[in-house]
């Protein structure tokens, strides 16, 4: 085909100096314009290119029967990734990292089809270069492979054998009698040998500070070398004389913060000490100073993994293994351990009335009470949100256990200052006290038990668990029984609620509610049954059962519409360690498209803020299903975990928000939400409509989508589907 002047014209302009292959090709994949260095790459005259079509020359890495690059563009606007070109005299492949894009014409001008070639080779060569000088190090090979060796073990091995191997290295690599590691302590003032090589042994520890090689190395921070230990005057070198030894160096080893310790070699061979040259001995100390790091962050991330973050407390793990611990050791003793749950009254009407900021500031401060309140090797922790609980061990009898109660309530009751404001904060306590063979997750069943029974009666009261509270968790039992029976007989159900755009009317997705028809006590509530459920272990059961329902009905509504899913979670689901295998395997036997579920989390599964929940949830986003935060504003500090934790995808503003309206207050935070939301990049579901002027309120506050009875309430599946299918033929 002839050459088009108009393309030539245009691109010529921009691209003939560049340094990467760059074609114009019109959509069939015929080439209409080509830059010198890209008809020198291919070994053609870059006026020559008439009849040439890319996918000539043009062969995408990996495909099975090679890509065609023009159809390719034409059906997706774009395409990026690995390739080869072909030189056309030597019929050599190239490999190029290719990018391609279409060009809209105007008017009545087809639309171009740019490709950019960037040739790999110098790439390539590049790295070998690099490679080249890095073997060409000034290491000796004796010195590289005890170096790859100490780094190996600093990464993954424990410290003493790292110490030790690094004790043995500074002998073998400087020709040295002995080799030791000194740890400084500082109360008292001291240098603990913690490991040694070479040919006398053992040194056990060494005086301070300047009063050896290693103290003072340590001291003035740097390398120290002695090569006269008779005239050997900043530091004791008696260690030296005494064996016959002609030289020695250390080396101080930072620690976090300030100094570890220090590398002492005594007796070297090697001339790089007399002419100066430590670089040995420097990169065996940074290697152990590195490992020392490392060591002394997976404490501190230990640490942090069972500590709360607010408030410093023990968390949930770390409380519940306290309490197992402290059950093994009362085993066969008289006195009792007891735990106490302890949760605060009202306190969302803080964050409400204040904001978050001050209900974490109050958090921090009753925190703080309670941990004074509590005696010398007691615990207390926060389980999450105003809950809290102790752990008291050596428990003589219940009227002691009152009194531990009673100090926690004071504790609580006590006037609070948050922003000039005196507040008068209570709490609710449940108790229990363990018997001979109780297990743990027992004895905190009994103290929440007792805790609802003390919540029941009205604020700042406490109850202990007893024979009433059997009686009440024989109920509990009979109702998990039948609820157990009812998921092994498939005699629950599930309901869809559908979520609206709000701007186009469209349904988006349809939330999965669980319904139970018991057979003698009639419809049971969600929020009577999950609860059992989450007490009684069958959370799980009955998380799995209703996502995998789901799951089912909504790959088949694929046919009629591209809806997605929203199933809710409870956060002991997220605690498991194999929820996400649970959710990939029932997309993958339902078929269903795993950007179409979506899985509801409330803010307080945040608050628990565990390593599992955050792994399963960080694995679950990018298994690419979709993280939603339901009811936005009903606990606390959710601007900070959507900071942490970048994988919420959307938030559901807590319905009471809604149903406030219309108000200035409520509009005004919902106003607010939404603008936050967007902020980062997420969107934002009004759940509990009822009304058109709360739809009109959210529309111009730009909520994206909405939820309620004034749009849809809850239905079965063939009324969800007559839904879909009527939306689809109108």
């Amino acid at each position: 085909m002839t050459y088009s002047t108009s393309v030539a014209d245009v691109f010529a302009p921009m691209f003939r100096h560049a340094p990467d292959f760059v074609s114009v090709s019109d959509v069939e994949g015929r080439v209409h314009y080509v830059n010198p260095a890209g008809s020198a790459l291919i070994g053609l005259r870059w006026d020559a290119t008439q009849n040439l079509s890319i996918d000539d020359v043009f062969t995408a890495v990996g495909a099975d029967h090679g890509t065609d690059l023009a159809s390719s563009v034409r059906d997706a606007a774009t395409w990026t990734g690995d390739a080869t070109l072909l030189h056309l005299v030597t019929q050599e492949r190239i490999p190029v990292s290719t990018s391609a894009f279409v060009i809209n014409g105007t008017g009545d001008d087809r639309p171009m089809i740019a490709s950019i070639h960037r040739d790999l080779r110098d790439r390539r060569s590049h790295d070998q270069q690099l490679q080249n000088a890095l073997d060409s190090s000034s290491f000796r090979v004796s010195e590289q492979r005890v170096v790859a060796e100490l780094s190996q073990l600093a990464l993954r091995g424990r410290l003493d054998e790292l110490l030790a191997s690094a004790a043995d290295a500074a002998v073998e690599l400087m020709g040295a009698r002995c080799a030791f590691v000194t740890r400084l302590h500082t109360a008292p003032a001291t240098l603990e040998t913690v490991a040694q090589s070479g040919s006398f042994l053992p040194f056990g520890n060494l005086p301070p500070a300047l009063d050896s090689l290693p103290g003072y190395a340590i001291d003035v921070n740097r390398a120290v070398v002695c090569t006269d230990p008779a005239s050997e005057t900043r530091f004791s070198a008696d260690i030296l004389g005494a064996h016959g030894l002609p030289n020695g160096v250390a080396v101080p080893i930072a620690g976090t913060g300030r100094a570890w310790g220090a590398l002492t070699v005594l007796g070297t061979t090697n001339n790089s000490v007399a002419a100066g040259d430590l670089s040995v001995l420097d990169t065996v100390a940074d290697i152990l100073s590195a490992a020392i790091r490392r060591v002394d962050l997976e404490a501190e991330l230990r640490y942090r993994s069972l500590r709360d973050p607010l408030t410093g407390l023990p968390n949930r793990a770390l409380a519940y293994d306290r309490i197992d611990s402290a059950l093994e050791r009362h085993a066969g003793r008289n006195t009792h351990t007891a735990v106490m749950l302890i949760d605060l009254d009202d306190f969302k009407s803080i964050n409400d009335s204040l904001g978050h900021e001050a209900g974490d500031a109050a958090l921090i401060g009753l925190a703080q009470r309670l941990a004074r309140a509590a005696r010398a090797g007691d615990t207390v922790a926060r389980l999450g949100g105003d809950e809290f609980v102790a752990v008291c061990e050596n428990i003589e009898d219940p009227q002691e256990c009152y009194a531990m109660a009673e100090a926690f309530a004071e504790a609580v009751r006590a006037p609070i200052v948050l922003d000039g404001n005196e507040l008068q904060i209570t709490a609710s306590i449940g108790m229990a006290l363990a018997e001979s063979a109780m297990v743990g997750a027992e004895l905190i069943r009994r103290a929440d038990v007792a805790m609802y029974r003390a919540k029941d009666s009205g604020p700042d009261n406490t109850a202990m668990f007893d024979t009433d509270d059997r009686d009440q968790a024989r109920r509990q039992l009979a109702l998990s029984t039948d609820l157990r029976g009812a998921l092994d007989h498939d005699d629950l159900t599930l309901e869809y609620q559908p979520i609206f755009d709000i701007a186009s009317g469209r349904i988006t997705a349809v939330e999965a509610l669980a319904r139970w028809n018991h057979p003698t006590l009639g419809v049971v509530s969600p929020a009577t049954f999950v609860p059992v459920a989450e007490r009684t272990g069958l959370i799980n059961s009955l998380g799995l059962w209703a996502l995998r329902t789901a799951c089912e009905q909504a790959a088949e509504w694929q046919a009629i519409s591209d809806i997605g899913m929203r199933v809710n979670v409870s956060a002991l689901q997220l605690r498991q360690p194999n929820f996400v295998a649970e959710v990939t395997a029932v997309l993958l036997n339902t078929k269903l498209p795993v950007g179409k579920l979506g899985l509801e989390i409330t803010e307080t599964v945040w608050l628990a803020d565990t390593v599992q929940v955050r792994d399963a949830l960080t694995a679950l986003h990018a298994l690419g299903v979709s993280i939603l935060l339901d009811d936005l504003g009903s606990g606390h500090n959710s601007v900070t975990y959507l900071n942490r934790y970048p994988v919420i995808e959307a938030f559901k503003i807590d319905q009471a928000y809604i149903q406030a309206m219309p108000g200035r207050r409520p509009e005004a935070i919902v106003s607010a939400i939404v603008s936050l939301a967007h902020a980062f990049d997420v969107s934002v579901v009004g759940e509990g409509v009822e009304t058109q002027t709360q739809l009109d309120r959210l529309r111009e506050s730009g909520c994206d989508l909405a939820q309620g009875f004034l749009l849809a309430g809850p239905a079965s599946a063939s009324e969800v589907t007559s839904m879909l299918l009527e939306r689809s033929a109108g």
